[in-house]
């Protein structure tokens, strides 16, 4: 098949059915390594390439099963045929063929190869990223309606408090101006009272 056109056959001279199976097999030997693929666009040659890298070295998987089930069909052992296709991936070259005419692509194959055993790294990598950036990023204030922090303030008044008590009670979420806000409107409705020597601030008696 490569390096040694009998690897892995268990009958070196196919016949009928067998030799068109055997046939389909090395076509994606040639998609896979060979410098022209038959295809008018360049990314249908890529993709025609990425599929033949998957056909012949996925280890499970639909692509696995489609290559043990063609190699069945033709007397090819898979797992060999596997393992030679890894082994010139890996950098083992060929023999025994014009290289330079039939597989000028191997360079190419290589460097799928090589990027497609990063991509699970890259992947967590960028999940990472994405989860650490997720972490940093300060939350957005959302801003209280009124009644949200008359509802947070007033309670405060059950006994007397400076504006500044009232800041640090509510962990300055709501800001200066909303509670003056607050304070206004509840002394115009007599809902609470103003000491002005200390300048503290308490609910009116009932």
């Amino acid at each position: 098949m490569i390096i040694d056109p009998d690897f892995g056959l268990s009958d070196p001279h196919p016949h009928g059915a067998q030799a068109l199976y055997r046939a389909v097999i090395a076509r994606s030997v040639l998609d896979l390594f060979s410098k022209v693929i038959p295809a008018s666009e360049q990314d249908e040659a890529q993709l025609a390439r990425r599929e033949a890298l998957y056909f012949l070295t996925r280890e499970h998987g639909a692509w696995a099963e489609s290559r043990r089930s063609l190699c069945d069909a033709s007397g090819i052992d898979a797992d060999d045929l596997r393992t030679n296709v890894l082994r010139v991936l890996g950098g083992r070259e060929i023999v025994g063929a014009d290289v330079r005419n039939t597989f000028g692509g191997i360079d190419a194959a290589r460097e799928l190869w090589a990027a497609e055993q990063t991509a699970p790294a890259r992947a967590q990598e960028q999940r990472a990223k994405q989860q650490a950036s997720t972490f940093a990023a300060p939350r957005r204030k959302v801003k209280a309606s009124y009644s949200t922090i008359r509802s947070a303030v007033l309670p405060l008044l059950s006994e007397p408090r400076q504006f500044k008590d009232l800041i640090a009670a509510t962990d300055g979420e709501y800001g200066d101006a909303a509670i003056r806000k607050v304070l206004s409107n509840a002394l115009n409705k007599g809902e609470i009272v103003r000491n002005d020597e200390n300048h503290s601030y308490v609910l009116a008696a009932a």
